[in-house]
């Protein structure tokens, strides 16, 4: 972390704690707050917020134009991970158990 960065961060924090604490109106503090952001911004204008932003149109069609067909797919529906795939079976395994829970509730003897 830079010292711009820890010094915007203390900023923030006494503003924050100015808002919570009823010294400061709602749009006094977001002024203040984009103020104190805006002073983040380099000379290419990146921020936290935009850091990691998706690459133009153009990019993604030259990018597009030279992958293969396969790879493409690939790029659209990217494999999902073994925790991905776990929480989606215990997600089945809730329904089911809840389904048949419910079908008990209401048909049982």
């Amino acid at each position: 972390m830079t010292e711009q960065e820890r010094k915007a961060n203390q900023d923030l924090h006494a503003l924050d704690e100015a808002h919570r604490l009823g010294r400061i109106t709602r749009e006094d503090y977001r002024a203040r707050r984009r103020r104190v952001l805006g002073a983040l911004c380099d000379s290419n204008g990146v921020t936290a917020r935009n850091a990691i932003t998706p690459p133009p149109a153009s990019a993604r069609r030259q990018a597009a134009d030279t992958t293969a067909p396969g790879e493409a797919l690939n790029m659209l529906f990217p494999a999902r991970s073994g925790q991905t795939r776990k929480y989606l079976i215990g997600l089945v395994v809730v329904a089911v158990v809840c389904a048949l829970l419910l079908y008990g509730l209401l048909h049982g003897k």
